[in-house]
């Protein structure tokens, strides 16, 4: 009895997987305009919770920003000339 009912739940989750991993992106169709309007609804949902976590985190989350920006400060666009900091060669 308790085989079948291990059996019955272990093809369920292999079938919400194979019924997750096979189906559409919502992505796919979208027009240009839907997904920017998907952006901002996402990024607006993501600030509200960073300040929600601020209220029992603020150090934590002070450390996340600082550390997010400092990131985004070291991504460099193809073409831009080599930096002169940490690891760069000086002539």
């Amino acid at each position: 009895m308790v085989a079948i009912v291990m059996l019955v739940v272990i093809a369920g989750i292999v079938a919400l997987i194979v019924a997750f991993a096979g189906g559409k992106d919502r992505y796919a169709e979208m027009t240009e305009q839907e997904f920017e309007e998907e952006a901002k609804r996402s990024s607006a949902l993501s600030g509200a919770f960073s300040e929600f976590h601020k209220f029992f985190q603020p150090k934590r989350t002070e450390y996340m920003l600082r550390r997010d920006k400092r990131v985004e400060g070291q991504q460099k666009v193809s073409g831009d000339p080599p930096s002169t900091g940490h690891g760069a060669t000086r002539k």
